[in-house]
């Protein structure tokens, strides 16, 4: 009888082992599966934000397109319209004065027109337009991020100059890593991004406050280091890692080539 007893509560015992460790697995796989699909939307967002960051680009240099058009029109059309005048008067004119007077008036016209062509070279210069559009860009991704609730991301962005078209598109692309790695990898609530540009010498900051790594394990071959890595030493940048229990930082150092 005892026996019958210790089999029935043994096989219960184990049955519900069993339970639990179905139910767990089932718990946890769909705990991955809510986050493999937190992580798709966030990637999806990302890309999205991309997307609409090169519209506004886009539609920011047509627009500009549009003024300069304007101006080559307004301005500079002008000019050239009264200088014709002037000379068409000047062969007309026999007399020294009249003739000394609309060659002063000339010349006066001809300085304006020079400063305005010297202000529209300087308007269509494309870089003027890559250092714009990669200031809006950072700084709709940083929104885009924070709209998703995943993520706190404070931006700090001073950029007051033009920045070379290679260097932005590649500063983007790591910028989106280190934000990609963060939000898979880092269990991170909130992260800074800073972004100056003093003189030609641009510095990128990265910090979050996740879980940290071991950065003497660091071989660029994982974690989307490998990329970072790489895009670095494409514009000759320099690249320090810094990581602890409370969080990871990354700083990245290079000269901007206008």
């Amino acid at each position: 009888m005892n026996d019958a007893i210790y089999l029935a509560l043994g096989t219960s015992a184990m049955v519900l082992m069993m339970i639990t460790i179905i139910l767990f697995i089932y718990l946890f796989q769909r705990k991955l599966a809510a986050k493999a699909k937190a992580y798709l939307e966030i990637e999806k967002l990302m890309q999205q934000q991309e997307l609409q960051s090169a519209y506004a680009l886009i539609e920011g240099q047509e627009q500009e397109r549009q003024r300069i058009a304007a101006e080559l029109h307004d301005n500079i059309g002008g000019l050239l319209a009264t200088l014709k005048i002037y000379s068409d008067l000047t062969l007309e004119k026999s007399e020294i004065a009249d003739i000394q007077r609309l060659n002063n008036k000339i010349n006066l016209i001809s300085e304006n027109l020079s400063g305005e062509v010297r202000k529209l070279s300087h308007q269509l210069d494309l870089r003027t337009l890559a250092g714009f559009g990669f200031k809006v860009a950072v700084q709709q991704l940083c929104e885009a991020i924070n709209d998703s609730g995943k993520l706190l991301v404070i931006p700090v962005i001073d950029i007051q100059k033009p920045i070379n078209e290679n260097i932005s598109l590649n500063l983007y692309r790591i910028i989106q890593e280190l934000f990609t790695n963060t939000l898979k990898h880092a269990m991170a609530t909130q992260t800074r991004i800073e972004i100056t540009l003093i003189a030609n010498e641009i510095t990128v900051i990265y910090e979050d406050n996740g879980k940290g790594f071991n950065t003497d394990n660091v071989n660029f071959s994982g974690m989307g280091l490998k990329n970072i890595g790489s895009r670095v030493s494409m514009i000759n940048g320099k690249l320090t890692v810094d990581s602890s229990n409370r969080g990871s930082t990354f700083i990245i150092e290079l000269t901007n080539h206008e």
